[in-house]
Order: structure tokens, then C-alpha cells, then sequence
């Protein structure tokens, strides 16, 4: 699991469910991954390395990183009016990627991998738009073409108030194949950015909000990334699952959930 900007919403009503506590708490799980924390920024960056089959090399990586949830008040006595509202990934985070990438290398070649955090990079709105300083629908069109999208967009890209320098990051390292986010629930496209895949996961729980009306629940679903060993750089795609062709009703009214499974 990897943190997002509204999984400290609770604090104010007396749960006491810090990003540190919710981390505790998976860390219960029998099967959870999730690294512990250090001292850099944010809950549990983590790099996880899939075995092979056939000896002890990885054979492929997944990276993990907490996009952190709001942008501060202020910085230099000024404020952040006329900015998106949400942080960026830190310095040191990127630093510790960087560190850590060059680490595996040296132990095993470069592992390709897949990155996953909740707020999307600038790089996303750029690659919709085929542009970095307009958000024109004309652009759009040739930009389909030039970085092969796939998908919907229903609503804004919200990035991260200042641009973190992550895409050059793994454009420098060249071990990541593909970057994808959660955040903007009812966006789920892709595409190739120079190389790298930028994309959205559709948002999974009936909770949050979706599209309204009675098309309310049409995206609710799941990414699926395709893993294949025998293949060049093992991962060999990504698709998209949908409620809706899986016989989920999906009614617009509220439903009763069965009773939860026992907590850790």
C-alpha cells in the first residue's frame, strides 16, 4: 500500500490514524510488504524486489512512494494561492530512488520496474495535453497520437503545487517503465511519455466519489499489470477491469455491506 493525500481525514474526529498508525496497522497483515519508515520523508518509500523463478536474481521491481498530502501554508511569506493545493515528492525521496536504483544495479543490472504514488506527475498533464503551458482539447488530439493514449479523462490532472524533478529522475536512471497514480478518481488513462508510461488506476471502492448520476459507479475498477518472465523486460502490459463487466450491481442507491472480515 502506498499513502495519499485524504488517509489522515479521520485526525480531526478523534481516531488518532496517522499515516504512522495506518502503517502499523497493515503491518499486522500476515502477507504485507510495506518497508518500515526511516528518517526520509513520508511513510513507507519502499522498493520491492520480485524474485525469479529461476535463480536469486529480481526479476522485476516495484517502487513505492508517498506523494505526501498538502502544500504548506506558506513559504517565504507568500502563499499558495493560484497553485494546486497538494505536496510533492521531497528531494530526499528522489535521492533515496536514486541511491537505491544504483544499488540494485550494482548488484544485479538494472531491474526494470513499475513506480506507483497517488498524486500524478506534471508529466501527466503534459502528455494529455501534448503541451506543458496550455490545456487545450486541440493539443489533445495530436496528442493521442504522438504518446499512444488510452482512455478517459473526466476531470483536472491535480498535481503537486511545484514540480518535484521525479520524471527526470527515472529518465536519468532508466530503470522504471511505467509511473501510475490514483488521486483524480475518475481519470483513467495512459500513455507513453518519452519512454515511460504515465497513467491513472481507476479508483477500486464504491466510496468515494465517481462519475454522478446514474453513470455514478461506471469507472469503478482496477489496473492490471502484466508480468511475464520469459518476455524482455518481463512486464508485457497494462489493462483496465471494470465493476461493471464483472456482474457487480451497480445501483446508485446505498448498499449494505456483508460483515467485515476479523482485523489483524
Amino acid at each position: 500500500m502506498t499513502f495519499g493525500n485524504h488517509d489522515e481525514d479521520s485526525m480531526p474526529n478523534g481516531t488518532n490514524m496517522s499515516d504512522a498508525k495506518i502503517l502499523d496497522f497493515i503491518h499486522g497483515y500476515k502477507f504485507n510488504v510495506n518497508a518500515k519508515n526511516d528518517k526520509i520523508q513520508g511513510e513507507s518509500n519502499s522498493q520491492l524486489l520480485l524474485a525469479s523463478s529461476k535463480n536469486a536474481k529480481p526479476a522485476f521491481g516495484i517502487w513505492l512512494l508517498d506523494s505526501n498530502r498538502y502544500a504548506p501554508d506558506a513559504i517565504g511569506g507568500q502563499d499558495f494561492e493560484g497553485l494546486m493545493s497538494y505536496d510533492w515528492i521531497r528531494p530526499e525521496q528522489i535521492a533515496w530512488y536514486r541511491d537505491a536504483s544504483k544499488v540494485t544495479e550494482s548488484r544485479y543490472g538494472k531491474v526494470q520496474s513499475l513506480m506507483f504514488f497517488h498524486i500524478p506527475l506534471w508529466e501527466h498533464h503534459h502528455m494529455w495535453y501534448g503541451a506543458q503551458f496550455t490545456s487545450n482539447d486541440a493539443d489533445h488530439e495530436k496528442a493521442v497520437k504522438k504518446h499512444s493514449i488510452e482512455g478517459v479523462k473526466n476531470e483536472g490532472i491535480y498535481t503537486a503545487a511545484f514540480n518535484s524533478g521525479m520524471f527526470t529522475a527515472l529518465q536519468e536512471r532508466g530503470d522504471v517503465r511505467g509511473v501510475y497514480c490514483g488521486h483524480d478518481h475518475i481519470n483513467t488513462f495512459k500513455g507513453d511519455y518519452y519512454g515511460i508510461e504515465l497513467g491513472y488506476a481507476p479508483g477500486t471502492g464504491f466510496g468515494t466519489y465517481g462519475l454522478g448520476g446514474t453513470e455514478n459507479h461506471e469507472l469503478r475498477g482496477a489496473r492490471v499489470f502484466e508480468l511475464d518472465e520469459n518476455k524482455d523486460g518481463v512486464y508485457t502490459g497494462t489493462r483496465t477491469i471494470f465493476a461493471k463487466d464483472l456482474g457487480i450491481d451497480m445501483g446508485t442507491t446505498a448498499q449494505p455491506i456483508y460483515e467485515p472480515l476479523p482485523l489483524p
